[in-house]
């Protein structure tokens, strides 16, 4: 069940390597690195009888949005092994854990300089999913490799928006991260996460 740091390191920034491997080595777990995936950026699951604690991050996030969420993830790891389900998912243990780690790479200075000033900002109260915090969102943007797509929160209500490169939507209410959006061709409603890459329809 070791990490393959070979592999992480192509995922992550350099300088984070020496404190991702202390962590891990005392907490082990199995790592997965996914595609892209619609619904999140990565996820924790709590060991079974067959599979031990796993955590995923999806590959196609930058070095610096892959890091939070993995720390993030790691976070629901360790408030899994003091607490197990007695306590809630993003409560106040989860917000404890994941502040204290982020801490520790905030002081080693890994991130931009800006980045790192809205890091500050987020962790006064850490949402339960990034894509809540439009800031964070907007400045770990600007670390994405060149794109026709943006995020669907950055969509304006009433617009319209091609998902997946095949269904064209139109997008409606905010409902938490999700927003409510009917399908063109079906008239259909959905819900679709805010951290989703469409495609602007020029209208």
């Amino acid at each position: 069940m070791e990490i393959d740091f070979k592999i992480l390191q192509k995922h992550v920034p350099q300088e984070s390597l020496p404190i991702l491997q202390k962590w891990f080595s005392q907490r082990p777990f199995e790592l997965r690195i996914p595609k892209k995936r619609i619904t999140k950026f990565g996820d924790f699951r709590a060991p079974t009888k067959q599979f031990p604690n796993r955590i995923s991050v999806n590959s196609n996030l930058n070095k610096y949005a892959f890091l939070i969420t993995l720390t993030h993830e790691f976070a629901h790891l360790l408030v899994w092994l003091s607490h197990k389900h007695k306590v809630k998912a993003h409560g106040l243990e989860w917000k404890t854990e994941f502040t204290t780690l982020m801490n520790v790479l905030l002081t080693k200075k890994i991130f931009p300089q800006h980045l790192d000033i809205v890091l500050q900002k987020h962790l006064k109260n850490p949402p339960a999913s990034s894509a809540r915090d439009t800031n964070l969102i907007n400045e770990l943007k600007k670390y994405d490799a060149p794109t026709n797509t943006i995020p669907l929160i950055e969509v304006m209500k009433g617009s319209s928006f091609i998902l997946n490169n095949k269904r064209t939507f139109i997008k409606g209410e905010r409902k938490l991260t999700r927003f409510l959006c009917k399908e063109v061709s079906t008239k259909k409603e959905y819900f679709i996460h805010g951290v989703a890459e469409v495609e602007l329809v020029d209208n």
